[in-house]
């Protein structure tokens, strides 16, 4: 009876501390000291946004000197018009190399050289703040799986000390009546219920976001106050020539789907799911942190595109330029 007690005693034990050891108050800590997120917000009008490009009366000299992407993200940045006169000033000193023209085309290069120098500090920085966040849930995300990890040890470990005592205990009582029998099953239900607890172990955590990238990608109103009007252009227009009219926004958000994430979702649980991560936020699992962090790599990715088209645009100009040059001199 003494070995039933110590029996039960040590069953309960190990319910305990592998309960116990899911609560984790520090992780609160970790949230409320890693911060990526600016306090600035965006505020301008819808008038600011650039009209779309296919509805502009673009320059032959422009259309013959630029690709498509190149002349989008000019007209992203609000450049359209400073790259015609860069042009014709590039055309005036190829047909008169005068220290007037020359100096009139320095000037125009300069300015253009500051907008996107400007253009890709703003991009930068929208990247590395999106980078941020998705790196810091990630971080979290890591953290509470390895906690999970912990536990799924040790509910491993009770599970394998229970069936060994359920099996010593069998043994020792085996000719003692019914008490062998009561060992069994205790040993099959704590067996069970221990299993049931490594499938069901699941790490919580409150995870607050009130400056929500994802929302505005979700939502997608006119203008935005986490993304400048540039970078929202950029993510809403539609090439009128493509196969599928969709925005790079909402490509964004048809990979976001592409993660199951509302899979197999009942409506209701799948409207808490919306309001959770397109809100301000809620009680996340760390699957779900995991899919957050993969959701802000996805709109990080599609800023760099940007960053690669405005590239591709500093190269056309530094080819266009070299080549008037090299005819000046030639003739």
């Amino acid at each position: 009876m003494k070995l039933g007690k110590f029996y039960i005693i040590l069953i309960f034990g190990s319910l305990f501390f592998s309960c116990a050891s899911i609560q984790d108050t520090n992780i609160n800590l970790r949230l409320e000291k890693s911060n990526c997120f600016q306090e600035y917000n965006y505020d301008y009008e819808e008038s600011q946004i650039p009209l779309p490009l296919h509805t502009l009366s673009i320059p032959e000299t422009v259309q013959k000197n630029f690709s498509i992407p190149s002349i989008n993200i000019a007209n992203a940045m609000g450049i359209l018009e400073l790259l015609e006169k860069y042009i014709t000033s590039l055309e005036d000193f190829k047909a008169e190399p005068s220290i007037e023209n020359r100096l009139r085309h320095l000037e125009l290069n300069q300015k253009l050289s500051h907008r996107i120098g400007f253009a890709e500090l703003e991009i930068s920085s929208e990247s590395a703040e999106l980078g941020c966040e998705e790196e810091r849930i990630d971080q979290i995300a890591n953290y509470l799986k390895s906690k999970e990890g912990d536990i799924d040890t040790k509910l491993t470990v009770a599970s394998i000390v229970i069936g060994a005592l359920g099996a010593i205990g069998t043994t020792v009582f085996f000719d003692n009546g019914k008490t062998p029998e009561y060992i069994a099953l205790g040993a099959g239900i704590i067996g069970a219920t221990l299993g049931v607890m490594i499938l069901v172990n699941k790490k919580k955590v409150t995870f607050r976001h009130e400056r929500n990238h994802l929302q505005e990608i979700w939502e997608g109103p006119a203008t935005s106050k986490y993304f400048p009007a540039s970078v929202w252009y950029y993510l809403n227009y539609v090439y009128p020539d493509k196969e599928e009219q969709l925005s790079k926004r909402e490509e964004i958000i048809e990979k976001w789907m592409g993660l199951g994430l509302f899979d197999n979702v009942k409506p209701k649980d799948k409207e808490e799911l919306i309001g959770k991560f397109f809100g301000e936020g809620g009680v996340y699992l760390s699957d779900e942190l995991a899919e957050r962090a993969s959701m802000y790599d996805q709109i990080g990715s599609q800023i760099n595109l940007m960053m690669q088209d405005l590239k591709t645009l500093t190269r056309e100009l530094e080819v266009l330029q070299a080549k008037m040059f090299f005819e000046t001199a030639k003739n």
